[in-house]
């Protein structure tokens, strides 16, 4: 099977995680990548953005937690794909013609998305037979949009969704390829829920590669998509911390 990737300019390690199984699978060929390189909302305009939408107490804790926290590390995409073997287009009009007549001439099969692009539209979403494959952490028959695990624990879930899906147009509106679950303990926070759930999903995305290429595969379907959440708002950061304070 031919893939093209959809990358931002870094990868995390997750990401490497997912991409390595399928660079170490025989019946998988990477055949081009394409990076995301419009310039990101700076920290100051994404603070003002949330603060006009009510959520300004939120960031001010999350950016102070992000400041404490160690760092996340990362690699340079190109660097990655080049030590790979993989071409790449880097670019800042990704839906233009041109950018899809050459990604078009890889001939892929299926795409990923590994970052960048926020919500993927067209002519991208119909570039590749198989569509484009992207991971959503959450259930999207009850919670889509963000962050990772914060609304399951807000409303006492006692499991969250991950899932790898195929999308489609809308904010996490696509075909679940495959499904897990993971287990929300009773000690658990934001942190350690969305750690756990993206540490148990790498394998997700080669195993979804393997069932779309089975002849019978049928994905499941999804009658209703859940509402679609955002980033919390102070007051709704203070309730969570109380709700954990007593599960606890």
């Amino acid at each position: 099977m031919k893939i093209a990737l959809l990358c931002s300019t870094g990868l995390d390690t997750f990401q490497q995680e997912v991409l390595q199984p399928i660079l170490d699978d025989p019946t998988t060929e990477v055949v081009g990548a394409l990076i995301d390189c419009r310039p990101r909302p700076s920290l100051k305009q994404r603070f003002l953005k949330n603060l006009r939408r009510g959520r300004g107490g939120y960031m001010i804790i999350m950016l102070f937690k992000s400041y404490l926290a160690k760092k996340k590390p990362s690699t340079g995409t190109q660097g990655f794909l080049s030590l790979n073997g993989i071409p790449y287009i880097e670019t800042q009009s990704p839906y233009s013609d041109e950018i899809a007549k050459k990604v078009k001439g890889w001939q892929p099969e299926t795409m990923i998305m590994l970052g960048g692009f926020g919500i993927v539209k067209e002519p991208l979403l119909s570039l590749a037979p198989n569509g484009i494959l992207s991971y959503h952490h959450g259930d999207m028959r009850k919670y889509r949009g963000q962050p990772v695990g914060f609304w399951e624990l807000y409303y006492n879930e006692k499991e969250m969704g991950v899932t790898v899906q195929r999308l489609a147009a809308g904010i996490d509106k696509g075909t679940p390829i495959v499904e897990k679950t993971v287990t929300i303990e009773k000690n658990d926070t934001v942190a350690t829920l969305c750690n756990r759930a993206i540490d148990s999903s790498t394998d997700m995305m080669h195993t979804a590669l393997c069932r779309i290429q089975q002849a019978d595969f049928k994905p499941a379907t999804i009658d209703h998509y859940g509402p679609i959440y955002t980033i919390p708002n102070l007051r709704q950061y203070i309730a969570l911390q109380i709700k954990l304070l007593f599960r606890k």
